[in-house]
């Protein structure tokens, strides 16, 4: 499916209010302006849908494509796939991993203090 400006534009007219319109396009023509920011409208919409209306997703997404836009197509267009590969899981999983290696050594160190 092709994406153009005026998709984007209409999304943003959809999801945001009024006030907000300026502010979001200008955070999402942040994205596409460097030559390897490919498919600039398409990931001009994967970013919209992905932020659900906050600001602060939005902005979020355009720092993430902005290293690979891969990702925020990847999220949008497959959200089955990838509803284990988003920031928020990586740091639930990260933090998840810290308490059990945390556990593990109080463990370790409570058995040799015993000892």
């Amino acid at each position: 499916m092709t994406h153009s400006r005026d998709q984007v534009v209409a999304s943003v007219e959809a999801t945001f209010p009024k006030s907000s319109w300026a502010r979001v396009l200008d955070l999402l023509d942040s994205y596409g302006v460097e030559p390897y920011e490919r498919e600039r409208e398409r990931v001009q919409v994967a970013i919209l849908t992905l932020g659900a209306g906050s600001e602060a997703k939005v902005r979020e997404y355009v720092a993430v494509a902005k290293r690979d836009y891969r990702d925020v197509l990847f999220w949008a267009e497959y959200p089955e796939e990838s509803r284990l590969d988003t920031p928020e899981s990586r740091d639930r999983t990260a933090e998840k991993s810290l308490s059990r290696q945390i556990s593990r050594n109080q463990s370790a160190a409570a058995a040799r203090a015993s000892a």
